[in-house]
Formats: structure tokens, sequence, C-alpha cells
């Protein structure tokens, strides 16, 4: 079964960790890379996930329960075809 996978960009509060070790973020399964951005979002999470139910459980039960934590926005993708150099 191929994995849904999602780029989750991150607004945050004033509260915000923003200097924070983020080291527990490992302890989140779903999330496979992080990286704090500039501009209109303050962070991108990667994430792979079994169905888009999944996900939404993630983005909802997990992320958003951080104080944090101000808006999200979501973009889905799942591969269809992978192409591989011979």
């Amino acid at each position: 079964m191929a994995k849904w996978s999602a780029r989750i960009d991150v607004r945050w509060n004033a509260d915000a960790p923003a200097t924070e070790n983020w080291e527990w973020l490992k302890e989140w399964k779903e999330v496979k890379w992080a990286w704090s951005t500039t501009g209109e979002w303050d962070m991108t999470l990667w994430v792979d996930v079994s169905t888009p139910d999944e996900l939404e459980k993630f983005v909802h039960n997990k992320l958003r329960t951080k104080k944090w934590v101000a808006e999200t926005k979501s973009t889905w993708t799942k591969e269809v075809w992978h192409w591989q150099a011979a």
C-alpha cells in the first residue's frame, strides 16, 4: 500500500518555543523532516501516514494540541508512479 505524505506549514503564536530543542519531534513517528522557515509560515513538517484520515488525526489530535500552534496548512501527496534511473 502506498503511503500518503503531506507537507504541513505551521504558523506560531506568541507562545512559540522558537529557541527550544526540537528533538522531541522524533517521538512523533509520523514526522520525517522538520524545518524552521521564514516568511508567512514559521515551520514546515513533512509527515508520512497510511491514510488521509490518519493525517487529519495527526494534525488535530497532536499538532494542534500544542498551545503555540496558531494555524496549519496541509498539502497532500501520494506517489502514483516512481521513475528510477538505470
